[in-house]
């Protein structure tokens, strides 16, 4: 028997018979966890690490959008944010509102936040079958998403009998939800677990297009550059705000484009001027996975919930990486200067 750890990112006390349902069908199928009430104080902590630790994540919009937190988003809300950020494989369900129904704000900006940005929206609705559109839509994810999960022995022998080293189905199920719950809770609620790490002297392969003038004409110059995560790192937090892909595009661009004026003249010597430097948008995708992943940037949950443009910010982590490498810099320059 295989089975996979799933976390439902939902509205509690939300189409409870549609949670008794889903329960049902994955019985043989997987673990779940789910989101709890944001009145809970800990629900905030207790999603991201389900998150953290899950295989796959299902995201069920129904007729609420959930209690808000102080920042005014919904625990529902901040789950999918997170699950975004950890890049987890996302099977979405979307209920058919009627025109009659009066829903609120928050939800349908949220909808259409989900409808946006999913690669695959299910709708349904009260005559919906559910048992059938579950397995559809589970059999799609785990196809395109293959995942390690959890796999019962055919015939254990007498060693795996220790529960110790070989949980059993419910040791499997327990250990995932008290996990959450074990980790330190000294940590900052903001600080997420690192799941890579860059090192800031290693660089990082960059190809950029740019324009060369040369005499009055113009050629269209396509070239490589590398740098460090450290200078990497330092144009982060340098950017003012909370910044879309673009924001973060237009930083990477103001940084080719010195190094850019330079290696052009080298091999175009009679070159006068360099401009509209950019970053290949496949560099750009594969910088900004990396950057999600050593934990550097997160999406943010928009103060205001009408906006529904993806907006990231640099992590706690990142700035106190940061906060080091000034303290450093300083050492280093005090030292220099007692000699």
């Amino acid at each position: 028997m295989h089975r996979y750890h799933i976390h439902v990112i939902c509205a509690a006390n939300d189409q409870l018979h549609l949670l008794e349902e889903i329960a049902i069908f994955f019985q043989t199928r997987a673990f779940l966890t789910y989101d709890v009430s944001s009145q809970i104080p800990t629900a905030t902590l207790y999603s991201r690490q389900c998150i953290d630790t899950c295989d796959y994540t299902l995201v069920i919009i129904g007729d609420s959008y959930g209690m808000t937190h102080k920042i005014g988003v919904s625990q529902m809300h901040l789950s999918y944010l997170s699950a975004k950020a950890k890049m987890k494989p996302m099977m979405v369900l979307v209920k058919t509102q009627s025109s009659d129904l009066d829903i609120s704000r928050q939800l349908q900006d949220f909808m259409r936040l989900v409808e946006q940005q999913a690669n695959r929206v299910y709708y349904y609705d009260g005559a919906t079958d559910m048992n059938e559109l579950l397995s559809y839509a589970y059999d799609n994810m785990v196809e395109k998403h293959p995942a390690l999960g959890w796999r019962q022995g055919a015939e254990p022998t007498t060693a795996e009998t220790d529960t110790s080293n070989h949980p059993s189905q419910d040791a499997r199920y327990n250990s995932i939800v008290s996990n959450t719950y074990n980790k330190d809770r000294r940590i900052d609620a903001s600080v997420d677990s690192l799941t890579d790490s860059l090192g800031l002297n290693d660089t990082f392969i960059v190809e950029y297009t740019a324009q060369a003038y040369e005499g009055g004409n113009l050629s269209d110059v396509h070239m490589k550059v590398d740098f460090t995560w450290r200078e990497i790192l330092v144009a982060l937090v340098h950017i003012p705000s909370a910044f879309s892909k673009y924001g973060l595009q237009n930083c990477i661009n103001n940084l080719i484009a010195p190094k850019a004026d330079i290696d052009i003249k080298k091999v175009m010597p009679n070159v006068h001027a360099v401009a509209r430097c950019q970053i290949t948008q496949e560099d750009l995708l594969k910088l900004q996975h990396c950057l999600i992943k050593a934990n550097w940037i997160e999406l943010t949950a928009p103060l205001n919930s009408r906006i529904s443009k993806e907006l990231w910010k640099v992590t706690y982590y990142a700035k106190q990486q940061y906060k080091d490498i000034k303290a450093q810099e300083a050492h280093s320059a005090l030292t220099l200067r007692s000699r």
